[in-house]
């Protein structure tokens, strides 16, 4: 075939970069650095059926060939459904809307809300639920997760009750469980001991330093919380019990954030640091304590320098370059969460019916006279549905295949008429999944990331052409 018939025809993205550009295409794990030139050329050979080429323009042709960007052949898939069905092997419990802090940003207003706890019959049947869908699809085990609009451990009696039901069953039927626990850290020297003896990992949500952990993330005496915190990281440690920690974000500690990073490192050794910037929800929605996204980005450059100084992966939840999916999270119609009241919840940011936007997500029930879970099929096929292929918005965004269109949740906060319309988040993603390709890059040798193949050294060279 001539050369000037090749064809491209996988996505390509040119993104402007300090006067040439990054080309990037994210199915094929290829990115390079190059001029206007070879991007025009680039969109002739998306576009015309048969450009005619000079010189130059069929080497730097050639250069493409050889790195696997031309043909119809070649693109990485993209995660989907792990099941067709909706058969969820991991439960995630609700337990309460009561908390022991009173986070200024909480989302889902703990403490505030009216009390819900959840009783031991509810978390039984949602444990059975993952139990039997394991079994019946030949899966190894199951996990039970805690998490939800209020602190996990203010509901203790259950907590332990249910883990133990979720312990038994599993050894009654040979399966792996694995259970965990998103939490503030703030317990008493009991439940130290009973969490490390019997989950398999916590999230625990700490602000880093003792300023602005203590100013943002208060008790609910209002009184400082940092103390008890790192006395829990301290015997997690001393246990060698598995924890990551997550920061959020505001105005009022951006500035602290590599300082706090810092400190982190030096007293505690997670397996990851997750950084988010406030969601402006709840307590979040209250006047300046949205974070400016250009300042989160300058700080959390400066943390990821720390941390991989000390070996610890500290990452943001939507800049994820080695990841390629179409729907964010779990609840785009795999999610499986139970609200105190028992109603079926496919995303952790809707924990109870009184939530904006619940109905979207809360979508079945246990009904008691047949005695099994209930669905709406209707609202389940729309979650399923939803993913990035259908956000008019993120089209022709280079992050489309790693952020999925983020979270689902808080895109609804950001839509009109029925289409998201962006959000300050989008910012913050772009500028770090643009970081993690540069880098990759620059581990390639400076000049090409082709995670796909392995080109040849003098087609490697061809990219530094005068295109």
């Amino acid at each position: 075939m001539p050369a000037s018939r090749i064809r491209l025809w996988t996505e390509l993205f040119a993104i402007p970069l300090a006067g040439r550009y990054l080309v990037y295409a994210p199915l094929r794990q290829t990115a390079f650095i190059t001029t206007a030139a070879a991007v025009n050329l680039l969109h002739r050979l998306r576009n015309e059926t048969d450009p005619s080429l000079n010189k130059d323009e069929t080497s730097f042709l050639g250069f493409c060939e050889d790195i696997g960007l031309t043909g119809r052949e070649g693109d990485l898939p993209v995660s989907d459904f792990e099941n067709p069905e909706f058969r969820p092997h991991e439960v995630t419990l609700f337990l309460t809307t009561q908390c022991n802090l009173r986070c200024i940003y909480c989302y889902a207003m703990a403490g505030e809300r009216p009390r819900a706890m959840m009783d031991i019959r509810t978390a039984r049947r949602g444990i059975e639920f993952v139990l039997n869908n394991a079994l019946e699809t030949g899966r190894p085990g199951f996990s039970v997760g805690y998490h939800g609009g209020g602190e996990p451990v203010c509901h203790w009696d259950v907590l332990v009750e249910s883990l133990r039901y979720a312990q038994k069953l599993a050894s009654e039927n040979n399966l792996e469980l694995d259970a965990s626990m998103a939490s503030n850290g703030v317990y008493t020297p009991e439940q130290r001991k009973w969490i490390i003896e019997n989950l398999s990992g916590v999230n625990l949500s700490v602000d880093g330093l003792p300023l602005a952990q203590n100013r943002q993330r208060p008790t609910a005496a209002g009184g400082p919380s940092s103390a008890e915190v790192m006395l829990t990281i301290r015997e997690f440690d001393a246990a060698g019990f598995q924890y990551g920690l997550r920061l959020t974000v505001t105005s009022c500690s951006v500035e602290y954030l590599p300082a706090s990073v810092e400190y982190l490192l030096n007293n505690a050794s997670p397996l990851h640091i997750q950084l988010e910037p406030m969601y402006t929800l709840g307590r979040g929605r209250a006047d300046g304590l949205a974070v400016d996204p250009q300042l989160f980005i300058e700080a959390f450059r400066s943390a990821k320098h720390m941390a991989e100084a000390a070996n610890v992966d500290l990452f943001y939840s939507a800049a994820r370059v080695e990841l390629l999916t179409s729907r964010f999270c779990l609840s785009c119609g795999e999610g499986f969460s139970l609200t105190p009241d028992g109603l079926v919840s496919a995303c952790y940011e809707a924990p109870d019916a009184g939530f904006e936007f619940a109905d979207s997500f809360i979508f079945g029930r246990f009904d008691e006279e047949l005695g099994r879970y209930v669905f709406d099929r209707r609202k389940l096929a729309d979650l399923r549905l939803h993913n990035v292929d259908n956000v008019k918005w993120c089209r022709d965004c280079f992050c489309k295949w790693h952020c999925a269109g983020d979270c689902l949740y808080k895109s609804l906060h950001a839509t009109t008429d029925g289409h998201f319309t962006g959000d300050p988040r989008c910012e913050i993603t772009r500028a770090l999944t643009l970081d993690q390709i540069l880098e990759n890059i620059r581990r390639g040798g400076g000049t090409l990331w082709n995670g796909s193949a392995t080109p040849h050294r003098d087609s490697i060279d061809k990219s530094t052409s005068p295109l």
